[in-house]
């Protein structure tokens, strides 16, 4: 029934949003014209496999980071799985989809997520957002589209503060958790992290997708390098589902789990 109202709402180019329960009790804003409603609403996932392992990383008390938020798919669960001691900030540069992640926060009554509007990048500074139209919400980016299918539906001028920066001027005193999906700017983000990666050791999640850090001058390798010389543990979320070792530097899926050593 789900997929014929959504395939009806494609035709006919409603958006929505429809809400519906989500993970642990909570309800999610779909908007149906963008792909990811295909996982959220039409399977009632996204990406399980990684959801599953983080519901096991995440414990109350924790102080979580989510960095390319979009419209809170992750931060929801991270939120309820920190609970009232714990802290989850979400960093979501693009308007459209700000609003969005923040609905949904309040549509859960999360006191204990704090939304930010700075993209995290090397340094902090400004730059150019490249806002992807509604069929792939998800794929904002500030370097070029990784995806032929991409349209760019507007540009953004955003503030960049690098997570060293922040975790100094919100004097963290720890950081047990990073989710990085931004778009080929991980690497990025990640140069912009290394003192706060040796002070506080946090769990990493993190997208290493080739084609999208290759428009901003990276790699899959650098990204490789870049963690293992900070003395993370890698493995990569391929074909079982499961975190499987990472052998040299041939990944087997995009997303990659690191533990500190």
């Amino acid at each position: 029934m789900r997929r014929s109202i959504w395939k009806l709402a494609q035709s006919r180019g409603y958006d929505g949003p429809v809400t519906t329960s989500w993970y642990f009790g909570q309800r999610f804003n779909h908007h149906l014209l963008g792909d990811m409603s295909q996982c959220t609403y039409v399977d009632g996932r996204y990406e399980p496999n990684e959801m599953y392992a983080m519901s096991k990383l995440i414990s109350p008390g924790m102080r979580v980071v989510d960095v390319g938020a979009n419209a809170g798919v992750f931060t929801l669960i991270a939120a309820r799985l920190v609970g009232a001691t714990g802290t989850v900030d979400a960093f979501e540069p693009s308007t459209r989809d700000r609003e969005r992640l923040l609905a949904n926060v309040s549509l859960n009554g999360l006191s204990n997520v704090k939304v930010h509007a700075e993209a995290l990048g090397r340094a902090s500074g400004k730059a150019v957002l490249a806002v992807a139209g509604p069929d792939h919400p998800g794929h904002n980016t500030i370097g070029g589209f990784a995806y032929s299918a991409d349209a760019r539906a507007y540009e953004l001028e955003v503030d960049v503060t690098s997570l060293d920066d922040f975790a100094t001027a919100q004097n963290l005193t720890h950081l047990d958790l990073l989710k990085i999906d931004v778009e080929g700017s991980e690497t990025a983000v990640l140069q912009g992290a290394r003192e706060t990666l040796r002070r506080f050791r946090p769990i990493l999640v993190v997208e290493a997708y080739d084609p999208s850090l290759r428009q901003l001058g990276t790699s899959a390798a650098e990204l490789l390098e870049l963690l293992r010389a900070a003395d993370y543990e890698l493995k990569v979320f391929g074909p079982s589902g499961r975190p499987e070792p990472l052998v040299g530097d041939r990944l087997t899926g995009v997303n990659l789990l690191g533990t500190a050593r």
